[in-house]
Parts: C-alpha cells; structure tokens; sequence
C-alpha cells in the first residue's frame, strides 16, 4: 500500500468490500498498491482486471501503471482523450495512444484487457476488442520495472475498486480475454 504516487510509500489505505469475485480492493482517490518490481520482463505479456469506477476525473488517471523509468512506461486508463479508456505509453519521447472508442460507466463493472506481443498490441472492453495496432515500444527490457495500481508519479489516484488483477507472461488469446470477462458473478 503506497500514498498519492509511487513515491510516496506511506499514508494510503485500502479497503475491501464485495468485488467482481469475492473481495475487490477499494481505493479512495489517495492511494495506491505497489506491485512487485520485474511483473513483466519482456515484449509479449496480457493484464486483464476488473474496474469499478466511482469517478473520473478527466483523462489523467490510471488503474494499471508499469515503468521502466520516468521516461519508459504505460498506463491503462480508464478515461483518456474524450472520457475514452485507453492504453497510453512513452518510450523516450515517442508516445503509443491505444484508445478504446469506449466511455466506461461510473459505479458498474468493467472488464479491462490488454495483450502485448513483440510490437502488436490489443486493448479489450469487456472482452471485446476495441483497439488493435502495430509499433508499441518495448517497455520492459530487464526485469527492473515498477508496478502499481491505481498511482503513478503524475497523475490523479483512481478511485473506485479493482478486482482480479491477472499479469501474463504471453498475449493470451482473444477467446480467453472474453471467457475472463464473461465468467464472473457480476455477468
């Protein structure tokens, strides 16, 4: 449990409460979970997770962060470029938006997933795919990368609740993106 950003490791809290399956974890806008470092250590990786979002508060917040450095990351967004969800990164100054077409709802369930295979990447709205394209950077070359929800080290903390986070090694495929978004109790 971290604070406001990665930087600041003490002052969060984090609740439970009933999720998408069993608990999910509740977060107040002011904090954070720090991964373990090296989650992801090479170009062909998926995370799939529910979103439950109490509020966006415009197109700077994030539920799934992971960097390399300051100036090597990414970010699932729940709300990017006109409220729409999307994958955003940053290698070195040459900027990757996967935007989604999609406006997540407040206070309802949301299957996000993304699947990352050498420069090929996939960005999935309750199991559908809403974003395909080439020439995605290749973040994470050693297994020194920084993880968190719900912070990273600019933006406004999500707040909301997320649930069965899944970090793969490989792109999962399209059929099992959608038998994860359809089997839940919240379906």
């Amino acid at each position: 449990m971290i604070g406001n950003n990665i930087n600041t490791p003490d002052g969060g809290n984090i609740t439970y409460q009933d999720g998408a399956e069993g608990k999910a974890a509740v977060f107040d806008g002011k904090s954070g979970v720090r991964l373990p470092n090296g989650l992801i250590s090479s170009d062909s990786y998926s995370v799939t997770m529910w979103v439950y979002a109490d509020e966006l508060p415009g197109v700077n917040t994030t539920t799934f962060f992971g960097a390399l450095s300051n100036a090597s990351w990414l970010s699932l967004k729940p709300a990017g470029p006109e409220g729409k969800s999307m994958l955003w990164s940053n290698s070195n100054s040459a900027w990757y938006d996967a935007v989604t077409g999609a406006k997540l709802p407040l206070s309802e369930w949301t299957h996000l997933a993304f699947t990352v295979a050498g420069d090929q990447i996939k960005v999935y709205v309750n199991g559908e795919e809403k974003f395909a394209g080439s020439g995605f950077p290749d973040i994470f070359l050693d297994n020194t990368g920084t993880f968190s929800l719900a912070v990273n080290w600019w933006d406004i903390p999500f707040k909301g609740m997320m649930d069965e986070l899944r970090i793969y090694q490989g792109a999962i495929s399209a059929e099992e993106v959608q038998e994860l978004a359809t089997t839940s109790a919240v379906n």
